[in-house]
């Protein structure tokens, strides 16, 4: 008999962490679903959500107002499991899940706000969290790191938590993230148009521009390399938002410097890893950070600093280098001791895509988790042996 299975992320643009697996769960005999609220109003290749208000903040009203339509569109569908991840689909959903008496309930760690959450709103995201968990059957998180976190933390106990492979939010397609499917000439003409030069050497960002994601550290980390290195050039691919807006002296050195190149976002970002030197990923937390998987896939280095998730993604001194969370002074160092050393940079390059061919192939990923879906119901045995391989 065909199992149903509901996937659910609060923001449409979450769907990301699904690509491919909706259709490969399809074809192995499940039928999915996908549940997320609309702000970004796209679909992403088979994928076609179905329409629940999640709200990211915490909103008491719209919060019950979504969770009473949840409960509805479960009872409808009267699925075998639901997945749920991201904080507040995944409170929800675990709710929704348990008053609905569906028989497993999976939430999905993909990273811990709380960790960089302080006062009240510390205390209220680690209850939530620890409610999603005592609510679920089984809980997954993305990364080794992450795994420690939570269980330090006392979300969760050890004997419940699980990751699929070696962690990461869905594997990396490593046909999407080739270096050699972006042709020299779409990258030359690219270069040409945002004013890097041959000569220039250029750093990499890829995200969201916040406080969060270590975007201070960065700009200031890139103003003091650049007084001694008049070659360099940084290129930030990426949004700046509101919620957790950086210091106004960097958003207006980035807007004012010409050798910092403002991309805004865009889903097209293959061609943007071809344009980087290193990849700098100064976050202070991440469930995982596939962006970093993602420039090494692309032949790029990535330097980080040593926090919850990201510490996951490299090998310091291999594909990479791991810094000190929030030390300016410790990532400048180090990247300037990667520009003054290119052939350090080059070896990592030479190395990098396979480390993440061996370890985060999507392909392999998508297997190990239909042998966790199709270990549901099995004896505890076999599935306490997926969990401790």
């Amino acid at each position: 008999m065909t199992k149903k299975i509901v996937h659910g992320v609060t923001s449409s643009l979450s769907i990301l962490f699904l690509r491919g697996q909706v259709k490969f769960l399809e074809k192995h005999g499940y039928e999915v679903k996908v549940v997320c609220n609309n702000d970004f109003e796209k679909t992403y290749q088979d994928i076609k959500p179905d329409h629940i208000p999640f709200e990211r903040e915490i909103h008491i009203v719209k919060d019950v107002s979504a969770l009473y339509r949840l409960i509805k569109y479960l009872k409808r569908e009267s699925p075998d499991i639901i997945s749920f991840s991201t904080a507040k689909a995944g409170l929800l959903g675990m709710i929704a899940g348990f008053l609905t008496r569906v028989g497993t309930r999976i939430y999905i760690i993909r990273g811990l706000r709380l960790e960089t959450a302080k006062g009240i709103k510390s205390r209220v995201l680690h209850m939530t969290e620890r409610t999603a968990c005592m609510l679920s059957t089984h809980v997954i998180v993305i990364s080794e790191s992450l795994e420690q976190e939570v269980i330090r933390r006392k979300l969760v106990t050890s004997d419940k938590v699980m990751r699929i492979g070696k962690g990461s939010s869905n594997g990396i397609d490593l046909e999407t993230f080739n270096p050699e499917r972006v042709p020299a000439v779409e990258v030359k003409s690219l270069k040409e148009d945002l004013g890097i030069g041959p000569e220039d050497f250029v750093l990499g960002y890829i995200g969201r521009i916040t406080k969060d994601k270590g975007c201070n550290e960065l700009i200031e980390a890139f103003e003091a390399l650049s007084a001694v290195h008049p070659n360099l050039k940084l290129v930030i691919v990426g949004d700046f938002e509101d919620s957790d807006a950086i210091r106004q002296e960097n958003i207006d050195k980035i807007y004012g410097k010409e050798n910092i190149i403002l991309c805004g976002y865009t889903l097209d970002i293959q061609k943007y890893y071809r344009l980087m030197d290193l990849f700098i990923f100064p976050t202070y937390r991440e469930g995982f950070g596939n962006v970093s998987i993602e420039a090494q896939a692309m032949g790029v280095p990535v330097v980080a600093f040593d926090v919850t998730g990201a510490r996951d993604t490299l090998i310091h001194g291999r594909t990479g280098m791991i810094v000190k969370d929030k030390d300016t002074a410790g990532l400048t160092g180090t990247i300037n001791h990667l520009i003054e050393h290119p052939e350090a940079v080059e070896k990592m390059a030479s190395v990098s895509r396979e480390f993440v061919a061996d370890h985060f192939d999507r392909a392999f990923m998508q297997e190990e988790l239909l042998k966790f879906y199709d270990s549901l119901g099995a004896d505890p045995e076999r599935v306490h042996a997926m969990k401790h391989p």
